[in-house]
């Protein structure tokens, strides 16, 4: 289980004090104690504008940069900047805050910290400094989020000392495939599944010519694309997603297509699968066995009001040439 990381606002401040006991330095020279403290004082960042500024500075990536509007904690904040991060995908990112006092920013702190709460996929990263809040999507790597936080220590306090508490974050999958209800999958491609509901999945083996395969397992999440109009899918969609098993019993090469599979619901919906997000190798070199997972766009509505799924599933190719005959599999729809 991946962990979450919470930074306290418990900081240990290096102030550079030669030992316990009376400092005579500092009354033998106080012209020289009141350098370091002015020093001291240069490091912290006074608005936003000067945290962005040694996000930039220690090497962070960083996109577009705006103000927050109005909508956003208008009412009770000093100041709000927008931050969007490339890496994360389109319109992603975070946001940082200065608040007037800390009272204000805890409300600001808890409405993300309960948001992510509710489910995975509202989940995001905060911390806090000072009267600052730091807030990034949940999608950000814990270590890479490690950094901004750490940067913006650095920024408000002067401070590379930060005591880390870890604390239980909500699962994450390896693969779809192994995936359990509430479970989070990340997909460099695709985007971010969060498992819905499990289904029961026929026992039987299907055939098309030499090609024999199952279905392993039904499931459906909410997936939040990475980028919607690269794999024509809503910014946040349902998807219904098979786990196929296929296996060629001859020594020829030939191609089984599951990711071109058309699939009709009892409320007479017609949903070709997904090919751009459906990881499966279909060229069967030989007798191998080849796994992966078939995912159709549910769109908003979901599996709503359906009791019966159809899949059809194109017959097996040989030589550009189809071999074997298309397979219609027929499956209940009801939940474990």
């Amino acid at each position: 289980m991946k962990k979450k990381l919470i930074f306290s606002a418990a900081l240990v401040l290096s102030l550079g004090l030669a030992g316990c006991g009376t400092d005579s330095s500092k009354e033998d020279n106080p012209k020289e104690n009141g350098a370091k403290t002015e020093e001291h004082q240069k490091v912290q960042a006074k608005t936003t504008d000067d945290v962005i500024k040694h996000f930039k500075d220690d090497g962070l990536e960083l996109g577009e940069v705006s103000d927050l509007p109005n909508d956003e904690f208008g009412n009770i904040r000093k100041e709000g900047k927008r931050i969007l991060i490339p890496s994360l995908g389109n319109d992603s990112g975070g946001r940082i805050f200065l608040f007037d006092n800390e009272e204000n920013l805890k409300k600001a702190k808890s409405y993300y910290d309960e948001l992510g709460n509710s489910g995975p996929m509202f989940y995001s990263h905060t911390h806090q400094s000072g009267k600052f809040l730091l807030q990034m999507n949940g999608d950000m790597e814990d270590n890479e989020f490690a950094k901004y936080a750490a940067s913006l220590e650095k920024a408000v306090t002067g401070s590379t000392d930060i005591k880390i508490k870890e604390e239980s974050k909500a699962n994450n999958a390896e693969n779809l495939t192994e995936a359990n209800v509430g479970d989070v999958m990340k997909d460099d491609f695709a985007g971010t599944y969060t498992i819905t509901d499990l289904y029961e999945a026929p026992t039987e083996k299907y055939k098309s010519a030499d090609v024999e395969f199952s279905i392993d397992g039904m499931k459906t999440a909410k997936l939040v694309a990475r980028d919607p109009k690269l794999i024509e899918t809503a910014a946040e969609t349902n998807v219904l997603i098979l786990s196929v098993t296929g296996e060629n019993l001859s020594d020829d090469t030939v191609s089984f297509h599951p990711s071109s599979a058309i699939m009709t619901t009892d409320t007479k919906r017609q949903i070709e699968a997904n090919g751009m997000i459906s990881p499966f190798e279909s060229e069967f070199v030989g007798k191998v066995i080849q796994k992966g997972e078939v995912i159709f766009d549910l769109g908003e509505e979901g599996l709503e009001s359906v009791t019966e799924l159809k899949f059809v599933f194109k017959g097996t190719v040989k030589d550009a040439m189809t071999i074997g005959e298309g397979v219609t599999v027929v499956i209940p729809v009801n939940k474990k």
